[in-house]
């Protein structure tokens, strides 16, 4: 059973969306999971979420994992194998007091954001772009382009490997990295300012194992590596340029 993991961004922008393993139309389970994911892209700083699990499709219309974002949307096939769709979630955003570099600035706000992806499918590989559109003035959009491999198949076991990246707006990268004046003023770590310009902020490598324990009850874990690019990587808001990321969950096939 291959299985699609939103371990990610949940709360800080870290975008494991790609994490997941393909997406396994035929197949819809639910679960729950715990990931450990740093406070942001670039902290130092990692906490622990939980992490839901979920992959449910009816007709054209499904709820899963898309681009670091639980969601729900609308799905078509342009040709065998190849799957477009538009899709709404939601993001938790960023706290100021959550990390020591981010003490005195403005808080990144929990907020809807909406989009549209693009999906083939050929065999054990999954090819994928999407762009996110943050529902909130100012917070900008992303593009995500990501590719995986089934590297292993059995009846009990789903091995996959896979690469991401990813591209933001100037308002997106503003938002995460970004320091204007007046929050270098409130800073608590003296940051200077800086203005970001858009360009590709992300690259990870990660792999998914799921382990099918009897026909209805599974468990999956990923585990990856993260590293800042461009601008967002220059950010003096960044003190950790690689991150490392994981989850471990069980979920149920229905």
């Amino acid at each position: 059973m291959r299985m699609g993991i939103v371990a990610s961004g949940l709360a800080a922008g870290v975008a494991i969306g790609g994490a997941g393993a393909a997406h396994a139309q035929s197949t819809n389970f639910i679960g729950l999971g715990v990931g450990a994911i740093p406070v942001y892209e670039g902290s130092s700083e990692y906490r622990a979420l939980p992490v839901p699990l979920i992959n449910y499709h009816s007709g054209n219309f499904f709820i899963t994992p898309r681009m670091g974002l639980p969601a729900m949307g609308l799905k078509t096939s342009l040709a065998s194998d190849l799957d477009a769709g538009v899709f709404v979630g939601m993001s938790l955003g960023r706290k100021a007091d959550d990390a020591d570099l981010t003490k005195g600035l403005d808080d990144i706000k929990f907020h809807a954001a909406y989009g549209a992806y693009v999906e083939w499918r050929p065999g054990r590989y999954a090819l994928g772009a999407g762009y996110k559109q943050a529902a909130r003035s100012g917070y900008g959009g992303n593009i995500e382009l990501r590719a995986s491999y089934a590297a292993l198949m059995t009846e009990k076991h789903t091995v996959q490997v896979g690469v991401r990246t990813e591209w933001a707006n100037q308002d997106a990268m503003q938002t995460w990295y970004g320091v204007t004046s007046s929050q270098a003023a409130r800073s608590k770590a003296g940051l200077s300012t800086y203005s970001p310009s858009s360009g590709f902020k992300s690259a990870a490598l990660f792999t998914t194992w799921s382990y099918r324990i009897d026909p209805s009850w599974s468990t999956v874990a990923t585990v990856g590596v993260s590293t800042l690019l461009g601008d967002a990587r220059d950010s003096p808001l960044v003190d950790r340029e690689t991150n490392v990321f994981g989850s471990v969950g069980v979920a149920y096939r229905f």
